[in-house]
């Protein structure tokens, strides 16, 4: 029998309002009026300020003295930034890995990924590929704080996510998102080599690949956005 799942009104609103922030409707660095939400959503003032805790968690939005709620600003600066740092937990995860994963199974998982990636239709699919392939370093790191660290960073990579996966007549990457899999496929080769250096070269190179389509499109977001 179906499990039918009920959310709290907490719930709702915390996924309403995440996905409008990482779907790029709401403006970056505009005020959420709780007053307004809760006439938007219909619900008391508690379930939006505990919704707006989960979102200042997740790195989504920020609080202001004396000025309240406010979605992220996210300037090229900070895609570097973080970028950098998902690397950092990304290099970690894989080291550990290597050291105490099996290095057939994770060779023939990513593998398998690589083949799905290969044969998606979008680019939302390929990233999905992507966030599996990376996975399979975190689950065999068997380190809980390192995957969980990396969890906290999820809000700002969705973004990016939305950011990279934009039509490529808006600067997005469009049918060239294929061409992402020449990184993984030198993960794929690193792995079965237990070479740990190259696995970092596929990773660093991929991210720097896709920050040129996501800096791009950024900019065109923001231009939008002031236009409003």
């Amino acid at each position: 029998m179906a499990v039918i799942k009920r959310m709290s009104l907490v719930d709702q609103v915390y996924e309403k309002l995440k996905e409008r922030i990482v779907g790029l409707e709401l403006p970056f660095g505009s005020k959420l009026n709780v007053s307004k939400l809760q006439e938007e959503y219909g619900v008391s003032s508690t379930p939006v300020r505990e919704a707006l805790n989960r979102l200042l968690n997740e790195g989504l939005i920020e609080f202001e003295n004396n000025v309240g709620a406010r979605v992220i600003d996210v300037t090229p600066d900070d895609v570097r930034m973080f970028q950098e740092v998902s690397f950092a937990y990304e290099m970690t995860a894989a080291r550990y890995a290597m050291k105490r994963g099996n290095i057939e199974e994770m060779a023939a998982e990513i593998g398998a990924f690589i083949e799905d990636y290969r044969h998606s239709d979008g680019v939302i699919q390929s990233c999905q590929c992507i966030k599996s392939i990376k996975d399979v370093f975190f689950k065999n790191s068997n380190n809980s704080l390192l995957v969980n660290n990396m969890a906290s960073l999820t809000g700002m990579d969705q973004i990016l996510h939305a950011l990279f996966a934009m039509p490529r007549e808006e600067g997005g990457s469009g049918e060239l998102y294929h061409t992402g899999i020449t990184y993984f496929e030198t993960i794929y080769e690193a792995v079965k080599e237990n070479d740990f250096a190259k696995v970092c070269d596929g990773l660093e190179g991929h991210q720097l690949w896709a920050r040129n389509y996501i800096v791009k499109n950024l900019e065109t977001v923001k231009k939008r956005q002031s236009e409003m």
